[in-house]
């Protein structure tokens, strides 16, 4: 925000005022006597123009309340409210609840909560009295509405156990202040204790100890003093800071030049749509940086598989070498390795001897394959990533225009099915495709818009994960095709971290779901499983 000013107003116009990084104690305090001087007064209906400004118009002027952390602030003003844009719930249960007049406005000691008051109302719709908590607590800053019980209707940001485990803050809970504290009241306090709690200490200490002062009445106080905030206070400077203070305490907004007027409405919605458009931005850059970190993970996973390749394609050749020999089928068996050294090997009891060497060799060269494809995508990925945090790093130096440009790029990006692929596509051996859902709805068109009676649908049993799909085009599946789509399933899923995981594999016409199910949920049958170790990235063609 641009610091505070004073300015001055001509008959007629509208003055201007800027709002500074927190409203404090003194200064609130100082807006309500202006208020209070009015009560009991009639009020008209609530005017929110945005979902973060409340304006309760008076008979003369209006009360203006801000909410948006980190930067709330109280008003008086002589003007009345613009109409409003949207609204927020809470507002529209503030317009129907807080009807009648406005009886009281009190502050809790010189604390940033105020308490305003509002009466019942008779009548053919009758409302009964409520109380508005107004928080303008920094970061924290908040609205709570409260009936005469202290029980909470409503509430402009609820504070939940996982927010604050102390104090929570939702409706139909009971209103718990924030936690009391104790520091000197400067408009009451004797000049002897000011003296004593002032002495030694920093200037830009003395907040911690002097009710009702902030980092704004700080530097004030040390300008009109003419003190150094960092330097302790003593007996010689004690002669200025107290006189100072009291200058401050009787006149603290003339002390600082404030003038308690309008803020620039204008500024705000800039500043508002500034905030919308670099979040969204930065959520977008945050998403990429993610997969792209993933990607490189995959990387990583893909070297430490292919260190196996040459343990792999050994025990293959020592099979080959016992291929003349009529060694049983067996789940397990006992080799003497070129070494002389015993070795000890699982096979497939399905397969002959010559096939389970087969197999170790197509592990050994897939294996190899991927790690040389994932290397040949490294440094294009981590150039993408630097890009991305380098992006990141320099959202701060873009104008609010070019924020919402790049904003509405994304906005404009095709949605699934009009233009964008739908899920990833990898090129698996004997050059079948295979599709990877990667969300509920990739999986539901997946499953139901792309798959054909004779595609073979994978899905990993016993976790929550992705559709797959291998687009078979009336053609048989080899099976090592299965084997990599499974592992490509079993990447995808919650068990992505184990070894040996179950997939489920079936044609697609045996896959339905029924009417009310949720997006990606299926039934099915006719399948069968085989076990893997997941594979997330081998190569991807879309992604």
């Amino acid at each position: 925000m641009a610091p505070a000013t004073a300015t001055s107003t001509t008959s007629g116009a509208v003055p201007r005022r800027t709002i500074d990084a927190a409203v404090e104690g003194l200064l609130i305090a100082e807006e309500l006597e202006r208020l209070r001087a009015a009560l009991p007064v009639r009020r008209r209906g609530w005017s929110f123009p945005d979902p973060h400004t409340f304006a309760l118009p008076l008979e003369q002027g209006s009360l203006w309340l801000w909410i948006r952390p980190p930067h709330p602030g109280l008003a008086l003003r002589k003007d009345t409210p613009p109409a409003g844009g949207r609204h927020s719930g809470f507002q529209d249960l503030l317009r129907a609840r807080a009807v009648g007049d406005l009886v009281a406005a009190e502050q809790t000691k010189l604390d940033r909560v105020v308490t305003l008051s509002f009466a019942a109302v008779e009548g053919f719709a009758p409302a009964p009295p409520v109380r508005l908590v107004v928080e303008l607590t920094g970061r924290n800053s908040n609205l709570i509405l409260i009936d005469e019980g202290r029980i909470i209707l409503g509430v402009a940001r609820e504070v939940g156990r996982r927010d604050n485990r102390f104090r929570q803050l939702s409706a139909g809970l009971k209103y718990r202040p924030p936690p009391p504290y104790e520091k000197l009241d400067p408009r009451t306090a004797p000049v002897g204790e000011l003296a004593a709690a002032m002495r030694g200490r920093k200037l830009s200490g003395l907040r911690s100890v002097i009710d009702g002062i902030g980092p704004q009445l700080t530097k004030a106080l040390a300008e009109s003093s003419g003190l150094d905030p960092e330097a302790e206070v003593g007996d010689g400077e004690l002669d200025r800071l107290i006189p100072a203070l009291r200058e401050l305490v009787a006149h603290p907004a003339e002390t600082v030049k404030l003038t308690l007027a309008p803020p620039d409405l204008e500024e705000r919605r800039q500043q508002e749509r500034r905030r919308v458009a670099r979040e969204r931005v930065e959520k977008e850059l945050w998403r990429r940086i993610a997969l792209l970190e993933r990607q490189l993970g995959d990387i990583d996973r893909a070297r430490q598989a292919a260190l196996q390749a040459t343990n792999l394609q050994a025990e293959a050749d020592l099979l080959m070498a016992y291929a003349s020999s009529a060694l049983p089928k067996a789940a397990r068996i006992s080799l003497t390795g070129f070494d002389g050294v015993e070795v000890v090997l699982d096979l497939d009891p399905r397969l002959d001897v010559v096939q389970n060497a087969q197999v170790r060799y197509d592990q050994a060269r897939k294996r190899r394959g991927r790690l040389a494809q994932a290397e040949r995508r490294a440094p294009r990925l981590r150039h993408r990533l630097a890009e991305a945090r380098e992006a990141v790093a320099g959202l701060d130096t873009l104008t609010t225009g070019a924020l919402e440009a790049r904003a509405g790029a994304l906005s404009a990006a095709p949605e699934m099915g009009k233009g964008r692929p739908i899920g990833l596509r990898f090129e698996a051996p004997h050059g079948f495709a295979v599709l990877v859902g990667r969300n509920a709805r990739e999986n539901d068109a997946i499953t139901f818009r792309m798959g054909k009676s004779r595609d073979v649908w994978l899905h990993v049993q016993g976790y929550r994960g992705s559709h797959v799909l291998i687009q078979a085009r009336n053609r048989e599946v080899p099976f090592d095709t299965i084997l990599f789509a499974a592992s490509l399933a079993a990447g995808h899923s919650q068990a992505r971290n184990s070894e040996n995981v179950p997939v489920d594999y079936t044609l697609k016409k045996n896959v339905w779901k029924v009417k009310g199910m949720p997006l990606g949920a299926v039934h099915f049958s006719h399948q069968r499983t085989v076990y893997v170790d997941p594979v997330r990235n081998p190569i991807a063609s879309t992604e």
